[in-house]
């Protein structure tokens, strides 16, 4: 065996450690320094409790004492020497040592090295008893020693086994070992609890030292049970078990096996409610008490209610009640401000939660209910009409039979539903459903019972997506508990008299309803097993009716407590298989897997055999107590494992995993996993399963463990953990396995090949793996790409230059048109909420009026391009007129802040010195687009140019983007509440006096061409933003702060204009101006039918519609001559070429394509300026994102046909992809904004935030189509390529064996948390390919194993039940619609 078992420097640690266990704390072996006097003191203390037993046990024996007399004295004895005990530890610990304050030993991180100072010494007493951490707790524990005490004198005593019959040899042994076993049982809670095997929880508070005493604690009450009720014989067979288990509890507590106080009563409540009352394991701890507690309590009052019609009204009702996830409804139903009962549902996450939308929890709680009430009527209707017309007859039968004991044939004829033709009528329906349910169940499955190959799986696809099998799901989860639920009621009403024969009130009456109601729960709880059950009764009382043979108890036993015992035996029978599959798979896994043959196999092998009853007992015993089967160092050496709860570990499910960046994966997959594992599960393609049930899901290279936690009426909860991706070699070689059977599994060609016995049977039969079906969800396929010879290669270098001008002119330009889409859209909102005089004329040009109107004086506040709606009052309460027709000029100044002095004019505030407005003429003009004299927006009548002055008639529209996004930062909106007037026109042409008397001043600016431009600009206090041409101009326009005090001087940004793609730039003039104006016209539409509600007003839209078109491309063709908007993204353009790629003309190298692709800008003072313009920043980082991704697709694939093409494929990576660093951190160097979502910049933040991902594990979550990065590896030196493809994925599901999976895990935690042997190397956790050792360790909950991801328990009920994202979406579009 090449990886140890344990390594050498453990063993002594291990030895110790044991010998502790076994003597209860007692340290016999602590260092080789150890002075004898502490082991004497030890000795001395540990053996008077026993001592003192052992007189009162001879003294009682011998008739010198009553047992009463000799239960109270040792009682009083045993608890005031513990007090006595504790207490003088107590004094001396809290005396100061010579070299200070003690300080407390730690025992589990050094047991060699302990000090002692004298016998009386608080080292010394520190040592031999551990001080309590609880407050009270020497009263406490000293209690506790007096009543064990107690109870340990009457249970050993001899006399305590002579009902049994045994000789007088076996009872002296019982005593003598029961002595030993409160010796080290009692020791706990006075000298510390020791170490334990059995370890499930982390406590605290000195609870670990109470699991000792409730073991013994509990024989004692059993056995004081089975006194009280002698004719009980059960209950004797029980308590004489109980002796047997006390006498060897020091072995079994050194072996692990008896259960921790917490485990032990956690597996107490999942038994009573699983065996007794009929229910499911539970997903957490709290909704399993809810569970026992209020299926105990009504089991009590069926048992107290006074006549069988009513209990079995009762009984039916309850039945279903307790089967339907109440807990949860109740806190679906519940405010989310109230915390009441929201725990009993465990953690809940909603598939897809939508902000201000309806709650999917909430639309499938109300689907449920609209279900469950109609179905509780119907159980309640049935059970009344089969029961209350045979009222009298019930009261005839059980009165005589309470009598005296009379024949069944004495008493009255049966009605009509009880006899037995009604019920072969039933019950053969009820077989024929049965085996229908168990064909359909195999047909599904790819392998006949997990070894004779389907030949009908090739159309399972087929039969998944026709409504087939969704009807016979529907029907098998509703319709088959009804008719369950008639033949109970014919069955048990037909033999009434062996029911109700107990007297009412009685122990006995109580033992014989535990049944009757179980069975009620239980056709709703697990409906295909019931079916099962039901089914294998009915046979055995036909076989008995018809072949009248005489079967002893079991005739004399009510029908309720025969199919009690059927569904026990079922339930531990399925165990049993189970754990005798795992026995024969850890056997003759070294013999079929040549790398796990070694030495000791075959000694192994013949040491099973030869133990072969005492294994199969093991089996049995493991099955009864669902106990796992516990493989030593995962070796064919089986010991029994501790009892505990079926979910396995205890901490709540979900609540930790080793999170990285690969877990966002499995998050995304994880919705769609589940809804289609859920929907195989209800049609049966998994067979019949249970809670406890493990699968393994494949797909690529990612595995999905999935765990049903509970199950119940229409629902089920689930556990979905991730595996890590990054494949170890231990890791790979499992994979490979799950690979090949998978592949042989579903791949039919690949099955051919490999001869007949692999296309008629399963290769791979005694494997923990059995390939059972797959389905297809949404899901990623991850590439990733060496990209030496590419990045690097000139070409790319020379064209990510230029494809980021296009794409940053591309990207600004789209971010601006669809914020004016945005406000276009709420404009019309808001219109049509109050019609004007102007709505009610011609609606055909309405779209051309919402364009901002181009006048004399029309005003407009910009908050970053966000209207602001204020407006100055003076003094007196009036609007305040904007100054106007001051004196114009210019001033260098004003032509250095835009980076360039000759193309821009510009109007300064009117308070600084010899500042602004000038407006040199061009030697053209665009044509001046045509209007009808209704509309013109430029012939303005008197009255209007008067409203003007005072206040703004029209604003332009709020921008908002619709692509990417991320919060605006606050410096981008230093635009707060500033004028800007848009002059038309080739001049200022006012009409008032005041204007007249303006002085303007005008110089002609040349720039480089000889053409003269028509370029103008006028500035606010603070603010200045250039004149336009055409209002489409202003609306395409970049933001006023975008292109004013730029970081560079104007030579600089002259050096780089060269490189600005204008015929690219008239491209997208053209096409977002016909985008611009369309979006107006569509956003028009509904004002323009108000309009038209007259005759004669419809006729005047029909003449003027021809006039529309043409003059919309005037329109556009005006703002495509205009070069002060050519100009301003020249500007913008150059600066941001300038920041990104330098001052330098040559080609950027790949280190710094690459860290400018993850948004790592080498840092400047443009920098900062580009920082705090946080819209901008981010516009153009994704441009140059789409820029690298656009020069790798030129490079590898080709360059495109044209500007449409382009076009094209730039939408595609602005709306469909998400470009950007794969990291988990992401990348900012800008601070974040913290704008109130009630302003006009917050609304802008919260929508670029929710329209775009900010990061890759936000775009996976969100489910972008594609997702792209660029990532470097630094050992190899080479730059690689990340790319997420959204489609289609083929999950492959196949069952673990679950006893396999909880044997392997319970193996983990004793060599982890007891043996300590952590060693990376040992053989318990190399790869073993047939029992898939290192997968199942790493789906270990954390801190033992190590998921990447592990989902909180996820509830599902029906398919039709389940509400989704996309029905609540849809309803209410329909919703507003109407």
């Amino acid at each position: 065996m090449e990886s140890p078992l344990v390594n050498d420097y453990k063993k002594p640690f291990i030895i110790r450690r044991l010998f502790e266990t076994f003597l209860g704390g007692l340290r016999l072996f602590a260092s080789e320094d150890t002075p004898a006097y502490v082991y004497i003191l030890q000795i001395i203390l540990f053996s008077v409790i026993p001592l003192v037993t052992v007189l009162f046990v001879l003294l009682e024996h011998n008739d010198m004492i009553t047992l009463f007399i000799a239960v109270i004295i040792n009682a009083v004895v045993a608890g005031l020497y513990s007090l006595a005990i504790q207490t003088l530890a107590l004094v001396l610990r809290t005396q100061k040592s010579k070299k200070g304050q003690i300080e407390q030993v730690n025992l589990a991180s050094d047991e060699d090295v302990v000090e002692f100072d004298s016998p009386l010494g608080p080292k010394t007493w520190t040592f031999l008893i551990r001080e309590k951490k609880l407050k009270g707790g020497i009263f406490i524990y000293s209690l506790l020693v007096g009543l064990v005490g107690a109870g340990v004198v009457h249970y050993v005593r001899p006399a305590s086994t002579y009902h049994f019959n045994v000789p007088w040899e076996a009872s002296l042994c019982f005593t003598i070992l029961g002595l030993l076993t409160v010796s080290v049982g009692v020791w706990p809670l006075i000298g510390g609890s020791p170490p334990e095997p059995a370890t499930f929880h982390p406590l605290s508070w000195d609870l670990p030292g109470l699991s000792r005493p409730a073991h013994m604690l509990t024989c004692v009450l059993i056995h004081l049970i089975s006194r009280m009720y002698p004719e009980m014989h059960w209950l004797l067979l029980l308590d004489g078990l109980c002796h047997v288990l006390f006498a060897l509890c020091s072995l079994l507590w050194l072996l692990g096996i008896l259960p921790p106080i917490d485990a032990y009563i956690l597996w107490i409540l999942e038994q009573w409610l699983v065996v007794a009352l009929g229910g499911s394991p539970m997903s957490s701890s709290l909704r399993l008490v809810g569970q026992v507690f209020w299926g105990t309590l009504t089991l009590f009052m069926s048992a107290a209610l006074p006549h069988f019609v009513v209990l079995m009204v009762f009984a039916a009702a309850r039945g279903f009640v307790l089967s339907v996830d109440i807990a949860w409804m109740i806190s679906s139903l519940l405010s989310p401000t109230v915390k009441l009962l929201t725990g009993l549902s465990g953690k809940y996450e909603e598939t897809h939660p939508v902000s201000g939308k309806r709650s999917l929890r909430r639309t499938t709680c109300r689907r449920e209910l609209a279900l469950f009430v109609p179905m509780l009527i119907s159980v309640a209707g049935m059970s009344l009409g089969s029961q209350l017309p045979h009222y009298n007859w019930y009261n005839e039968v059980i009165n005589k039979t309470r009598e005296s004991n009379v024949s069944q044939s004495e008493l009255p004829l049966k009605p009509a539903l009880f006899q037995v033709p009604a019920q072969n009528t039933v019950g053969g329906g009820l077989l024929v459903i049965t085996t229908t349910m168990l064909l359909i169940n195999e047909i599904q499955k790819v392998y006949f019972l997990g070894i004779i190959r389907n030949p009908l799986f090739k159309y399972h696809k087929a039969l998944q997506h026709s409504n087939i099998l969704y009807i016979y799901s529907q029907l098998l989860h509703i319709g088959c508990p009804l008719v369950s639920l008639i033949l109970i009621h014919q069955v048990v009403s037909a033999e009434v008299h062996l029911q109700m024969g107990a007297p009412r009130y009685s122990f006995t009456h109580f033992i014989l309803t535990l049944p009757l109601v179980r069975i009620f729960r239980q056709i709703w709880q697990f409906p295909q097993a019931s079916f099962l059950q039901l089914s294998l009764y009915y046979i055995i009382e036909l076989i008995r009716r018809q072949s009248d043979i005489s079967m002893g108890t079991w005739d004399t036993l009510p029908p309720a407590t025969r199919i009690f015992i059927l569904s026990i035996g079922h339930l531990w029978g399925t165990r049993m298989i189970n754990r005798l599959t795992t026995v024969i798979l850890f056997m003759i896994t070294p013999f079929t897997e040549k790398k796990q043959q070694h030495s000791i196999s075959f000694l192994l092998l013949g040491f099973n055999i030869g133990i072969s009853p005492l294994l199969l007992g093991l089996v049995i015993l493991s099955a009864v107590i669902s106990a796992p089967l516990l493989p030593v160092f995962t070796l064919p050496i089986f010991l029994l494992g501790f009892p505990r709860p079926l979910r396995f570990w205890s901490y709540p499910v979900g609540r930790s995993s080793n999170s990285c960046d690969d877990s966002v994966y499995y998050e995304q997959l994880t919705p769609h996993v589940v809804f289609a594992l859920h929907n195989l599960l209800q049609c049966g393609s998994l067979g019949i399963t249970e809670p406890g049930e493990h699968f393994l899901l494949r797909w690529e290279d990612r595995f999905i463990w999935v765990q049903i936690l509970e199950c119940g009426f229409t629902y089920q909860y689930y556990n979905v953990k991730g595996l890590e991706l990054q494949e170890t070699s231990c890791h790979t070689a499992e994979a490979s396995r799950v690979d090949a059977n998978f592949s042989r599994a579903f791949d039919g060609d690949d099955v051919v090949n490999k001869g007949i016995i692999s296309s008629l049977f399963n290769p791979h039969a005694f494997h923990t793996l059995t390939p059972l079906s797959n389905f297809s969800v949404m899901g990623y396929s991850d590439t990733r790409n060496v990209l030496t010879g590419v990045i690097d290669s000139p070409d790319t270098l020379i064209l990510v230059k230029e494809y980021f001008h296009k794409a940053l002119l591309y990207v600004v330009m789209n971010y601006i048109v669809n914020r004016s889409d945005k406000v276009a859209d709420a404009d019309t909102a808001e219109e049509s909420k109050r019609p004007t005089k102007s709505a009610l004329k011609n609606g055909s040009q309405e779209h051309l009026r919402k364009l901002p109107k181009v006048t004399r004086r029309t005003e407009y506040h910009f908050e970053e391009g966000f209207p602001d709606t204020t407006v100055e009052l003076d003094n007196n309460g009036k609007e305040r007129q904007p100054p106007f027709g001051r004196r114009i000029s210019i001033s260098q100044q004003s032509q250095s802040q835009s980076g360039r002095g000759s193309r821009i004019a510009w109007v300064d505030d009117p308070l600084a010195p010899e500042l602004i407005p000038i407006v040199p003429t061009g030697d053209s003009s665009p044509p001046s687009p045509k209007w009808d004299n209704e509309g013109d927006p430029f012939d303005i009548s008197e009255e209007e140019t008067t409203n003007i002055r005072k206040r703004n008639e029209k604003t332009l529209p709020p921008l908002q983007s619709r692509a990417m996004g991320s919060p605006s930062s606050s410096e981008d909106f230093r635009g707060n509440n500033r004028q800007v007037n848009f002059i038309p026109g080739l001049m200022y042409d006012s009409s008032s006096e005041e204007d007249e008397k303006t002085n303007i001043k005008i110089k002609a600016i040349h720039h480089r061409t000889s053409a003269k431009v028509n370029l103008r600009m006028i500035a606010q206090p603070e603010v200045r933003s250039p004149i336009y041409e055409s209002p489409i101009s202003t609306a395409l326009a970049p933001l006023p702060n975008w292109i004013v005090e730029l970081p560079f001087d104007e030579e600089v940004i002259d050096e780089v204009q060269d490189t600005f793609p204008h015929a690219w730039f008239k491209f997208l003039l053209n096409t977002f101006g016909h985008s611009y104006v369309d979006m107006l016209d569509q956003s028009s539409t509904p004002s323009s039918k108000t309009s038209s509600s007259s005759s004669s007003s419809s006729k005047s839209s029909e003449q003027s519609s021809g006039r529309v078109g043409g003059e919309k491309e005037t329109y556009i063709q005006r703002m495509q001559y205009d070069e002060t908007l050519e100009e301003s993204y020249r500007l913008l353009i150059g600066t941001c070429h300038l920041i990104v790629l330098g001052t330098d003309i040559h080609a950027p190298s790949p280190s710094q394509v690459y860290k400018t692709f993850i948004g790592e800008l080498s840092w400047s003072m443009a920098l900062e300026w580009l920082i705090n313009k946080q819209i901008l920043y981010e516009l153009v980082l994704h441009a140059y994102r789409v820029g690298v991704k656009l020069a790798l697709d030129h490079i590898l694939i080709g360059g495109m046909t044209g500007w449409a093409e382009l076009l094209t494929i730039m939408e595609d990576y602005t709306h469909n992809w998400y470009l950007g660093p794969d990291s988990r951190v992401e990348v900012h160097t800008h601070p974040a904004s913290r704008l109130s979502s009630d302003s006009p910049k917050g609304k802008a933040v919260h929508f670029l935030e929710t329209r775009w991902p900010k990061s890759w594990m936000e775009a996976v979550r969100m489910e972008t189509s594609n997702l792209f990065s660029l990532g470097y590896n630094a050992v190899k030196g080479v730059y690689t390529s990340h790319l997420l493809t959204l489609g289609e994925a083929e999950i492959a599901v196949g069952r673990l064996g679950s006893e396999t999976v909880r044997g392997l895990w319970a193996s983990l935690v004793a060599e982890l948390l007891y043996l300590t042997n952590d060693d990376d190397e040992r053989y318990s956790i190399q790869a073993q390919p047939g029992l898939l050792r290192n997968l199942t360790i790493q789906a270990a909950d954390p801190p033992l194993g190590y998921p990447i991801f592990s989902s909180p328990p996820l509830r599902l009920a029906v398919a039709w039940l389940n509400a989704t994202f996309e029905q609540v979406y849809s309803s209410e579009q329909e919703k507003g619609r109407h």
